[in-house]
């Protein structure tokens, strides 16, 4: 007589683990400030141990940089996604700023680390932050043919760079008044416009 077939072990995707730890510093940023965060705080939060946080961070830096560049990658994919790059320029920018928004309140805790706790990392770990992801999709928005076509002007650097770092404080400043973003977003869509113009 054959024996039943025993239930598969789920496997894990590639990355899900370390998505664990990231996931538990999202938590608990939302929480308190970086620097008051431990590792033991981390493994406590993510139901594993130190030697499983080790295997794939060698710091709790190194988890925050992980952190930060996988919502940056998220959010400019969401970004991209929401802009119809066949609109008219004005819309364009209403969509872009609408979604930067969106994505910064639907993970506050992620945007208030990225504003106020990067600046107090080495340099060396800061290096391995992806800085410029927004302005490279802000820029690639403002580029396309359709946009210069019905009259936007293509962003340089320096002015995604303002853009972005005016939405920042935008959004640090809400937040930190326990307001969202999008409290703000007529305002910061005007602004970009003005930017935008040719």
């Amino acid at each position: 007589m054959s024996r039943a077939a025993e239930p598969e072990t789920p496997v894990e995707r590639p990355g899900a683990y370390r998505s664990r730890f990231t996931g538990a510093l999202e938590s608990l940023l939302a929480e308190k400030r970086f620097p008051k965060i431990t590792i033991g705080d981390l493994v406590g939060r993510a139901h594993t141990s130190r030697r499983g946080f080790y295997e794939h961070f060698d710091s709790k830096e190194a988890c925050l940089l992980a952190l930060l560049n996988e919502a940056a990658e998220s959010g400019c994919a969401q970004i991209s996604a929401a802009v119809d790059r066949t609109a008219p320029w004005q819309t364009q920018v209403r969509q872009l700023v609408t979604a930067w928004i969106g994505v910064v309140d639907a993970r506050p805790a992620v945007m208030l680390s990225y504003l106020r706790d990067v600046p107090l990392l080495d340099a060396p770990i800061s290096a391995g932050l992806n800085h410029d992801a927004y302005v490279n999709v802000v820029r690639a928005i403002s580029g396309g043919e359709e946009f210069q076509e019905s009259g936007g002007a293509p962003l340089s650097r320096v002015r995604a760079l303002v853009l972005l770092g005016g939405l920042g404080k935008l959004a640090e400043d809400a937040l930190q008044h326990g307001e969202a973003a999008s409290t703000h977003l007529e305002e910061a869509v005007r602004a970009a416009l003005l930017l935008a113009a040719s």
